[in-house]
């Protein structure tokens, strides 16, 4: 005679299915686009450690700038997924198309401003000029100006997701970073005939693969009569903007902090800067993974909260943020495990590579404190309140972060800053958690 003991479901099987469905594909996606990043990484390495300082340097600064494109890409999806939700596709295709054709002529301001002044921005990171600046200015210079294609790659890319067509997404994704995993050794080094161009290949290679996106996002959005096919007077677009512009100030001012934190960090030295860049390259494949899981929250939330379905935005966020966190902390323990190992293909610099593994083994078990910030800030922005994660995160990455990163270093050199994000990020977790736990119903709104 066996005995059946009754266990309690962690996860509610029919949602569970409707977030694997829509999650997966995107997964997948961001693990693509962090191939971006370390495919620059892996053949950068053979130029040396100052350049690969350098294309570090320069990233953390386009980062800087690449924060504007969330003024579009995460009201598009947002808006274009309580569109979805409500049954007015209309709404969202206009949505759709203002926001590329506005949004252009605003990037393209910020990127020529960016490509003037960013060599000056970057000789104060760097403490002034030097073989380090000049690769950063040189990386940077091409990134910046491919500004505008990418906010049109990644709002077409935006409303292929809002809408649950992440499959496409993915297979958009895969061919462009395939692409650039064909130029990457071309333009860098000049196989086949290619000029070589070294850190300036790395970037344009980049530019030239997410260029190549657009095409076929354009076919996979025609397909569900959501491509943008004429100019429109703007009047969507300020409502896409609202919903943008504090997800943008959120990231401007994180992009601002980590700009100071990788400051802390070049003054460490040239090994821990390079280390730190390997390591923050291969983590990306923990934290991107996380991007997917919050874009896949808003996208399910936002769906429901157009239907005027509350309480099932919260049951179908609750769901994504427990699959979310559960893989992304799973991920963070096996890359913290592996760190001396997976860490060896990109440090030739013995000193390098250990403390690349240091910085990798904290950071994989900070992972669950993040998966919680990412995936739960997500599904509040989706719910259509982009006001509270902006409070959270700009505050906690100064108060927790900055400022301690700040004292630490002078007692504990570049293990400081590191060990300042690891409290950064379980202080974001815990109050996200608390936040969406009690506050839900009164923070979402409809807004189509």
């Amino acid at each position: 005679m066996s005995i059946s003991i009754p266990l309690p479901r962690f996860f509610d099987r029919e949602l569970l299915s409707r977030v694997v469905s829509i999650s997966l594909p995107m997964i997948i996606s961001e693990l693509s686009n962090s191939i971006y990043a370390i495919t620059d990484t892996y053949f950068v390495k053979g130029l040396g450690t100052v350049a690969l300082a350098g294309v570090g340097l320069g990233s953390y600064l386009s980062w800087l700038f690449f924060v504007v494109l969330s003024l579009f890409y995460n009201g598009v999806l947002i808006y274009v997924a309580q569109s979805y939700g409500a049954g007015k596709l209309v709404y969202a295709r206009r949505g759709l198309s203002e926001a590329i054709v506005y949004g252009t002529i605003i990037v393209f301001a910020i990127s020529f401003f960016g490509y003037i002044f960013g060599g000056y921005i970057l000789m104060l990171q760097a403490g002034g000029t030097g073989p380090v600046w000049e690769a950063a200015k040189a990386y940077f210079s091409i990134r910046v100006l491919g500004l505008p294609i990418s906010l049109i790659a990644w709002s077409m890319d935006a409303g292929l997701r809002a809408i649950g067509a992440t499959k496409q997404s993915m297979y958009v994704n895969l061919y462009s970073v395939g692409l650039n995993i064909v130029l990457d050794p071309l333009f860098i080094y000049g196989y086949a005939g290619f000029p070589r161009l070294g850190v300036v290949g790395a970037a344009l290679a980049t530019v030239i693969s997410i260029a190549l996106m657009i095409p076929l996002e354009y076919y996979y959005l025609a397909k569900h009569t959501l491509a943008p096919n004429k100019i429109y007077k703007p009047k969507i677009v300020f409502k896409i903007m609202d919903l943008g512009l504090p997800v943008m100030i959120e990231r401007l001012i994180f992009a601002a902090g980590n700009n100071v934190y990788i400051s802390l960090i070049s003054r460490c030295g040239e090994a821990a800067l390079a280390a730190h860049q390997i390591g923050v390259r291969i983590e990306s494949l923990i934290y991107m993974p996380g991007f997917a899981f919050s874009m896949a929250a808003s996208a399910l939330v936002g769906q429901e909260i157009g239907a005027e379905n509350i309480s099932g935005g919260r049951r179908i966020g609750w769901e994504t943020i427990k699959l979310g966190v559960l893989f992304i902390t799973l991920t963070g323990l096996i890359v913290a495990a592996t760190s001396y190992y997976i860490t060896m293909p990109f440090a030739t610099d013995p000193v390098v590579h250990k403390l690349a593994s240091i910085y990798l083994i904290i950071a994989g078990l900070s992972e669950l404190g993040l998966g919680l910030a990412m995936v739960i800030g997500g599904a509040i922005r989706g719910a259509g309140n982009t006001r509270i994660p902006l409070i959270i995160n700009a505050g906690s990455l100064y108060l927790s972060r900055i400022i301690p990163a700040m004292i630490l270093v002078n007692y504990l050199g570049v293990l400081g800053p590191w060990l300042a994000m690891f409290i950064d990020v379980y202080v974001r977790g815990i109050i996200f958690l608390i936040i969406f736990t009690r506050y839900f119903e009164k923070l979402a709104r409809k807004i189509v």
